[in-house]
């Protein structure tokens, strides 16, 4: 599992507490989507702290991890002719494309994967298309939910490995193939001054939770809001969109429309919340998931 990943791949720092690079290993990952520059904001801060000698590791190494580099340059999602890199880490191209298909997401899924074989945790900053307020996804491996109720956020979702939904395609998935836990964080809209913030806290946070850095004297954590999500909507043609626009966290009542479109309507059939709202996505691809508090009992949604 912890093989050699030298040289490491570009856009990875590694900061150590010892040249053997001991346990806990921890990965911090920013801007796996070129447009989602509040991770890569917060990791770059890190950077410049360790290397001033502002911050020290008491113990473990940290990589810090810039997701999709090209796609950073080109202020893209994914690179102009490319695929969503965080769908793309259960490598089943490496089997269903021939090589001379491959797009730069995919070369860097493959780059990335012994370093993800090599952590012991992950923290994978990312921001969303519509306003939302900062949420925390944890992975279904059971160390995930309380690394996640560590970052001080006022929502966690549990559930994104249900039928239909993003299970093992995202990077976090690589973790728990190996039972390690893994946090992603959605830190606000793409555009929100304050998301960069949200990205920096939950990095020391993580930082803190595993020990690499002295316990923060403010590390109490407010109850979070758990949903559990259960369906993903997804976008069922090119004319559809949203009746009006959603924002994250939102909570929708019987009946509610959510869109329409070539003589489609969606409606909500049982109250539910509105998770990662976004209809300018392909026809096909998720638009919205659709989330219950914890211990709702139903399970059809709309």
């Amino acid at each position: 599992m912890s093989g050699s990943i030298e040289p490491l791949p570009a856009g990875v720092t590694c900061i150590a507490s010892a040249p053997s690079r001991p346990r806990p290993r921890l990965a911090i990952v920013g801007a796996v989507h070129g447009n989602e520059h509040c991770g890569l904001e917060a990791i770059r801060r890190l950077e410049a702290e360790f290397a001033a000698g502002d911050r020290v590791l008491s113990e473990g190494t940290l990589f810090l991890v810039h997701g999709n580099p090209e796609a950073t340059v080109e202020r893209r999602r994914f690179t102009e002719r490319g695929v969503d890199l965080n769908r793309a880490f259960d490598y089943a191209f490496v089997d269903e494309l021939a090589r001379e298909m491959w797009e730069p997401e995919h070369h860097r899924a493959l780059a990335l994967k012994p370093l993800l074989a090599h952590v012991d945790a992950v923290l994978d900053l990312h921001s969303t298309s519509a306003p939302t307020p900062a949420f925390a996804i944890a992975s279904r491996v059971a160390a995930s939910e309380p690394f996640a109720r560590a970052l001080g956020l006022e929502y966690l979702t549990l559930g994104w490995d249900g039928p239909g939904l993003l299970g093992d395609r995202v990077l976090l998935g690589q973790l728990t193939l190996r039972d390690r836990p893994g946090v992603a964080v959605e830190c606000g809209q793409h555009d929100d001054d304050a998301a960069p913030e949200v990205a920096y806290r939950c990095a020391i946070r993580a930082l803190s939770h595993f020990g690499l850095i002295k316990p923060l004297p403010d590390a109490s954590s407010p109850t979070m809001r758990t949903l559990v999500v259960r369906a993903a909507v997804k976008r069922p043609s090119e004319n559809f969109r949203f009746e009006q626009p959603l924002q994250g966290m939102q909570s929708l009542p019987v009946g509610y429309v959510i869109g329409h479109g070539d003589h489609l309507a969606v409606t909500v059939r049982n109250p539910c919340i509105a998770i990662m709202p976004n209809d300018d996505v392909p026809v096909g691809e998720d638009m919205l998931y659709i989330g219950d508090d914890i211990g709702a009992n139903s399970d059809d949604h709309i």
